[in-house]
């Protein structure tokens, strides 16, 4: 008998040998850059792929990778090439509300770091009475954000997260991590 999970493998399989034949065939442009890297548009997809320099970030992809039903808050990465390339989905921009709010969240944060003359993760910064007034979803996704850092079983992953606004979007109406 066939199952259900054996039939979604070989369709994602397959899928990815058509985005892998598109990257060979030169089917892509730029579409962003970050510290450590370089994202181009798959044509005619709702896919990414990144070529990061940074060894860690590329960690965490591999990692993750297929796993997204165990690391929601983190972008869905479906393929990673051993030598620092991976392919994910593109992700949403977020509304002008959620991106304040964020930013506020985020200058808070590093302000109290400057504060407390220590390095602290945003986690624990999230379980202050100084975050009372953000936004739930915010809370929210920090908290879950945080249970799947812990997974990955990367060591100080808590502390090296590149948690800022511009690497958080929206991706299928929830707050994910495009960048770590």
């Amino acid at each position: 008998m066939i199952r259900m999970s054996h039939i979604l493998r070989e369709a994602s399989d397959s899928e990815i040998e058509v985005l892998l034949d598109k990257i060979k065939q030169k089917q892509f442009k730029f579409f962003n850059k970050g510290d450590n890297g370089r994202i181009y548009e798959i044509e005619g997809t709702d896919y990414l792929f990144k070529i990061t320099t940074e060894l860690d970030e590329y960690r965490v992809a591999s990692v993750i990778v297929g796993r997204h039903s165990e690391f929601s808050t983190f972008i869905p990465v479906y393929y990673v090439d051993g030598k620092r390339m991976y392919i994910m989905n593109k992700a949403s921009e977020l509304s002008g509300a959620m991106r304040q709010q964020l930013t506020q969240f985020f200058n808070s944060y590093k302000q109290w770091q400057r504060e407390t003359f220590g390095e602290h993760s945003v986690f624990e910064f999230a379980k202050t009475e100084v975050v009372n007034d953000t936004d739930i979803k915010i809370i929210n996704f920090i908290n879950a954000l945080e249970a799947d850092v812990r997974k990955t079983g990367i060591p100080e992953f808590e502390l090296d997260i590149d948690f800022r606004p511009d690497n958080i979007m929206s991706w299928n109406g929830n707050l994910v991590m495009i960048d770590w």
